[in-house]
């Protein structure tokens, strides 16, 4: 059942492809970190931990704690599985860099055996047998290296002495990346700019209800050149551009010491779907979140021990589950 489960996934993913024009990188889409997958993927105006590269390359620049290590590992319900590694370490007191890896692979896909002169039924037989008898396996995997730059500029919109002033806080990044794609003996090789910004502003100035509130602007620009892929078989895809721009608000909880997140965005690679999250940080120990990525619901959990945060997310999609664990640590 498993072996059918993978040639449907398979499928699926080609449709997809197929239905977008293009070899898209469907797989990079899916290897996002677990606190962005638990807040519906809306992230892109959020402080997260980890999965910068992918979020918003801004992020590189506002994570306290240098250097800083994450690591994630993502089951697909056997369908598929992902690996990510992630660096951060601070250069100076203007800029960060970053280091990411993503490894996708699908595994134990056996190749269509040839069915031709076969009665309907012989066929069912042929592939539900498959796993029971030795055949070669059909390669897929998918690596990704992001080399990113950020650094965070601060300043204040000062709307004069009737009015008030508005402290700014404003990370902005840049990646470049390396994807390296394998499909049966059919090797493609890619390269990408991807830029993002965040403006993070409070407005205690115009009220004492807003002195624990604070507001955020994300936008995230992938693919700037429309990577071009290039294949072995002389054949050249491009990874079309993509825009994701979102909304977040973050309010202090002093009297419990805690903190809530909520945060939306939108993105031009799915027309009319929008993305939503809610996050609850408990003393810097428990972290809750929920969140809609338009399609499917996801929910996710977080502890903090010491210099570790343990993420943990979970969503279900129509073929499978998909679970998501990772480790952050700060040196």
């Amino acid at each position: 059942m498993r072996v059918v489960l993978k040639y449907i996934f398979l499928t699926f993913l080609w449709a997809q492809m197929l239905f977008a024009g293009e070899y898209a990188d469907a797989f990079l889409l899916a290897s996002h970190y677990p606190q962005v997958q638990s807040l519906g993927y809306s992230a892109v105006a959020v402080k997260v931990v980890s999965g910068h590269a992918l979020n918003n390359p801004a992020g590189f620049a506002t994570t306290n704690g240098f250097p800083h290590l994450s690591l994630v590992y993502q089951d697909f319900q056997g369908l598929s599985t992902n690996l990510g590694l992630e660096a951060k370490y601070r250069l100076s007191d203007t800029y960060a860099l970053g280091v990411t890896v993503v490894h996708s692979s699908v595994n134990d896909l056996f190749s269509r055996p040839n069915l031709s002169g076969l009665t309907p039924g012989d066929r069912r037989d042929s592939v539900l047998t498959l796993g029971d008898t030795p055949s070669s396996l059909i390669k897929y995997r998918e690596d990704a290296v992001f080399i990113s730059m950020a650094r965070e500029l601060e300043f204040e919109i000062n709307l004069g002495w009737k009015f008030f002033k508005i402290p700014c806080r404003m990370p902005i990044g840049i990646s470049a990346k390396y994807i390296d794609k394998v499909l049966v003996e059919n090797r493609g090789l890619g390269f990408g700019i991807d830029i993002g910004s965040q403006l993070f502003f409070s407005l205690a100035g115009m009220t004492k209800v807003l002195r624990n509130t604070e507001f955020g602007l994300g936008m995230s620009l992938s693919d700037i050149l429309n990577s071009p892929v290039y294949w072995t078989t002389k054949h050249q895809d491009a990874i079309k551009r993509s825009l994701v721009i979102g909304f977040s608000i973050t309010q202090e909880l002093p009297k419990y010491d805690s903190q809530l997140t909520l945060s939306t965005s939108i993105q031009d690679r799915y027309s009319g779907v929008g993305q939503y999250g809610i996050g609850v940080s408990i003393k810097d120990v428990i972290f809750l979140r929920g969140g809609h990525d338009g399609y499917t619901p996801s929910l996710g959990l977080g502890i903090g021990l010491k210099k570790f945060i343990i993420d943990y997310s979970f969503s279900q999609h129509e073929l499978a589950n998909m679970q998501k664990i990772g480790i952050n640590y700060h040196f």
